[in-house]
Parts: structure tokens; sequence; C-alpha cells
């Protein structure tokens, strides 16, 4: 028998998820006992805790750019991962190999004792363990769900960041935007600064701020952008012209540029300009090469408010290929989101919808996701249901032509699924 020391990570992967009858529980006592047993609370670093309904990856990244080339060493927890476990963590944006996660999650399993740890809690405590052993200048770390009583939130950190509010989790975080705002200003810090990118911050927010007389800096209030056909520039006590435009979104990328003017960090502004032109994410309007000629992005817009956004660029994207272009979709949910909301959004850039069954916890059958496309606003003729995502890619094959554009989006299942395919 295999003593843990020699389990591989797929075997300590598997025998995590046994560990608790949940795989999400919230709720700060087990993690932050093992934590304080580890000292994970309090690091040297400068900690940036992250939330939001949508944008925290794409903020982290932004943020990780600019602070790589400013020189620092950054590392950055975030979830759910794509296709590799791995990508959970990574230090100056490489991926730790899986021996180092066996050896954390060996640390973890003789501290932890009879605690029971949630799936997400366990795997957190290991992310942080080996960020504490990097020593990173800067640790960024996305909350995986709300914020006040998410895992992520056991750290104390130095600035925290509310990136959008949107409805989704309502079983979790309630179905208005005040609960969720509450939930998600859990991360603030007390006389702590703070960034908020939602340009409509509710009063929850603004409420739990001042209560705790956070250094708060709101979007459109405090810092703001503005946006040309090739350029644009951000404005906060400064302002930084002719930045390039990017396919993740500027609003997020202005929510970091408030975090480095919150960190006081004086940073080159031909380094804010050059980190934000490269900084990327996968998944994230991600194009992907693939044998023939037409143009193939995935995305992993799932609910309203980042459907709407992935609509926007697929507009763009549109008229830069021309009169002739149609966007063929596949799309593959989880059947606890806003299905219909999200096809309220992105459907009048469809030209042919191919709706699949997604095989994993809480995925939604194609005859589920047909029901909310139907009852859906700007529906299509043209929508075919499939029983998985490659007979659905192979039917789009056979109809387009070099003028076109596929996209694939949805859950993050749907994307990891696809470039899984893509890379066969």
């Amino acid at each position: 028998m295999r003593t843990s020391k020699t389990k591989s990570l797929n075997e300590w992967l598997s025998q995590i998820e046994k560990l608790h009858p949940s795989e999400i529980e919230l709720g700060l006592a087990r993690i932050s006992k093992v934590g304080n047993d580890l000292d994970l609370i309090n690091f040297d670093a400068k900690v940036i805790t992250v939330a939001g309904t949508n944008g925290k990856g794409t903020t982290c990244a932004f943020l990780e750019e600019i602070l790589i080339q400013a020189g620092y060493k950054v590392g950055v927890y975030s979830s759910p991962h794509i296709q590799r476990y791995t990508e959970r963590l990574r230090i100056n944006q490489q991926e730790l190999p899986e021996n180092d996660h066996c050896r954390a999650f060996a640390v973890i399993e003789k501290t932890r004792k009879d605690t029971s740890l949630s799936y997400f809690e366990y795997v957190t405590l290991g992310c942080l363990y080996l960020l504490q052993q990097a020593q990173c200048d800067f640790i960024l770390l996305e909350v995986g769900l709300g914020g006040r009583l998410d895992a992520t939130n056991m750290v104390e950190s130095d600035i925290s960041v509310i990136t959008t509010i949107g409805i989704d989790h309502v079983d979790w975080l309630g179905d208005d935007r005040e609960k969720i705002a509450y939930e998600k200003a859990g991360v603030f810090r007390a006389g702590k600064p703070a960034v908020c990118g939602e340009f409509e911050p509710p009063q929850s927010l603004k409420d739990y701020a001042a209560k705790l007389s956070t250094d708060i800096r709101y979007a459109g209030k405090d810092f703001t952008f503005t946006a040309a056909a090739d350029n644009w520039q951000w404005s906060g006590s400064k302002t930084i012209c002719g930045l390039t435009p990017t396919l993740m979104p500027m609003q997020n990328a202005s929510t970091a540029l408030a975090v480095i003017e919150a960190l006081e960090l004086n940073i080159d502004t031909q380094v804010i300009r050059s980190a934000l032109a490269q900084a990327k994410l996968a998944g994230r309007l991600q194009k992907v090469e693939m044998s023939h000629n037409t143009d193939v992005y995935v995305d992993v817009a799932h609910n309203p408010q980042s459907a709407q956004y992935l609509a926007g660029r697929l507009e763009v994207l549109k008229e830069q290929k021309g009169p002739d272009c149609k966007i063929f979709a596949i799309a593959g949910m989880l059947e606890d989101k806003d299905i219909t909301g999200t096809f309220n959004q992105v459907n009048q850039q469809l030209d042919h919808c191919c709706l699949i069954s997604l095989d994993c916890y809480r995925g939604a059958d194609k005859e589920v996701l047909l029901k909310h496309y139907q009852a859906s606003s700007h529906k299509l003729d043209s929508v075919t249901c499939f029983a998985d995502l490659q007979s659905a890619y192979q039917s789009i094959i056979n109809k387009v032509n070099s003028s076109d554009i596929i996209i694939i989006f949805g859950s993050f299942y749907t994307v990891s699924d696809f470039l899984t395919f893509s890379q066969g």
C-alpha cells in the first residue's frame, strides 16, 4: 500500500473529494483552525484579495503582469482550473510541479487531524502553504465564492478588491445585488485600502466599507477610463494615455490600475502600457488554433453579466471580419446558472447555436438548455441540440468558411473539454 508521501496528485485529489460531505461549505471556522496551526493567516508578502461576480481572474492577470514586469515576484491563487489542477497556483506565471502540491497536501493532512475540510478548503490551504514558502513580494488571492465566508478570507490582506456585482450563486449568496454585495464586501479590512470596480455599487457595499473605515476607491468617482477607436486612457490621481485595447475587459484593467495606485507603487508608465497589452488569461475570449482557417474562440461566460461583455466583443470581431461573417456558437452550461438571462445577452450576435449536454456535476442536459433558450429573447431559427461537444463541433465545421467565427462558451467544463479536444 502506498504511503502518503508517494501518492500521486490524482490520488490526493480523489481522497480530498471524499473527505467532506459537501464540495462547498461556506465558513471560516474549519479552515482557520488548520490555517492558524500552519501560520497561514499573515504573510510577509503584500496580499491582494480579489472578489467579484465577474472579472476576478482577468483583474488578477492584469495585476500579475504589471507587477512582474515591474520586477516583483508574484504568486497567484485562482480557481477553478480549466485543464490542470496545477493551474490554480502560479509563481511568476509558472505552474508548480505536481510533486510540490502532493508535498503540501501531506502537510495539510498531518496538520488537520480530525478537522473535516471541504475540497476547496483543502486545496486553498495547500496552495497557501506553497505560497508561504515561495517568499513572494505580492500574493493575489482570487476569491472562490462570495467573500465574507470564502476560504481565502482567512488570510489577512493588505488591500481588498471587488470587481463587479451581478446575480450568480443565488443559493449561496442571495438573490439580489444588495445581499450579494454584502457577502463580497466581507473581504474589506478595517482601515485598509480597497478598490471597487463596480460602476453601480449597492448600498450594502458602501455601508460595509464605511463601517470599517475602509480607505476605498470607487470606479467612476475616484478613477475612470475612456476608450477611443484604437487606444484608451485611465485617470486616477494621474492620467495614463495611449493604452492598447485588449480583448479582456478594460473595466478590469482599470480596476487593476486603481489597485496599483492604492499600493503607492512608483511603476514606470511604459511598463504599465506594455503589461496591459500583454496580459492574458486562459478561457477569456481565448483564440484556439485549429487545423482549418475559421477563427475559433473559447470563453467562460456563464451568467448574464459576462455574456453581455462577450456579446460586445463578438460584435467587434464580427465587424472586423466583414459583412459576410457569421457566428456559430456551441453552448454548454451548469443547470444552476441563469441560463435564460445568459442567452438573452448573447443571442443577438449569433447566427447559429448548438446546445450540448454537460456530463458533470450540475451539468445541464441539452433539453434543459433548449427550454431556457426558447424562453429567451432574440431567438434564432437555427438552433440544434447535440449529446456532446465533439458532435456539435463536427456539425459546424461542415458549414463554416474563413470569414466566419466559432465561439464555444459557457461553463469552465465546456471550455476545458474543447481545449482538451483541440489538443488531441
